[in-house]
């Protein structure tokens, strides 16, 4: 057994919170799971898990690949991809497209360092920057995440948009959910082969920018 796939202690599934709009509950489920024992160290993991850390060599292994093709062969995705495909087995979607968006939620997950159950990216984004009345990413470059038109380019401007976040000052509110965070992904796949929801307060557009927009608000308000 390789070290990304050591025995897995039986445990029931707790709810998911978070409202989602592409992942089943038990994906969401698995991929919290999966990132807990890809990131977090083995005292805090005790909290969610009877299962050890996987060692820290897998995560990074990870985070350096550069494309999709590269992430589908890495130990880190396919202990991943191995929990989702029996959970999602029944899925319409064909396999190669949930092999490649499943394989762009591992690499962006494996740049987010905390998990905070309930916080949307948008928001986190849309927070203000070191009391400066700007917010973290800006309005532009916002902008030009919500417009995507590739997968390379997404994984880039989400791993950019992780890394402001973790640059905020105030360390007990870096992060995002990572269940919000895969569900975001997954919906970007999901339209970007022309699925789109009927209703538009259901698109990753609007999701997107209803929370980065309402937190930006919120100081600009308080300075006018």
């Amino acid at each position: 057994m390789s070290e990304g796939e050591t025995m897995e202690v039986a445990e029931s599934a707790p709810a998911v919170t978070e409202r989602l709009q592409a992942l089943r509950p038990e994906e969401a489920y698995e991929v919290r799971h999966w990132w807990r024992r890809l990131t977090l160290p083995a005292e805090e993991l005790k909290a969610f898990t009877q299962a050890p850390p996987w060692p820290k060599g897998v995560r990074a292994r990870l985070r350096r690949c550069e494309s999709l093709e590269a992430a589908m062969l890495a130990e880190a995705f396919r202990t991943l991809w191995h929990r989702v495909e029996q959970v999602g087995k029944h899925s319409i979607e064909p396999r190669d497209s949930r092999l490649q968006a499943w394989a762009c939620i591992a690499l962006i997950l494996s740049e987010l360092r905390k998990d905070i159950s309930d916080v949307p990216l948008g928001r986190q984004l849309g927070q203000q920057k070191s009391e400066t009345g700007k917010p973290c990413m800006s309005e532009l470059r916002f902008q030009q995440l919500m417009s995507c038109q590739s997968s390379e380019e997404l994984i880039k401007r989400l791993r950019r948009a992780l890394r402001l976040v973790d640059s905020q000052d105030k360390p007990d509110k870096r992060g995002v959910s990572v269940v919000h965070l895969a569900d975001n992904i997954a919906l970007w796949w999901r339209e970007s082969r022309g699925e789109l929801a009927p209703q538009p307060s259901s698109r990753l557009g609007f999701l997107w920018a209803n929370d980065y927009f309402e937190a930006l608000s919120r100081y600009q308000r308080a300075s006018d």
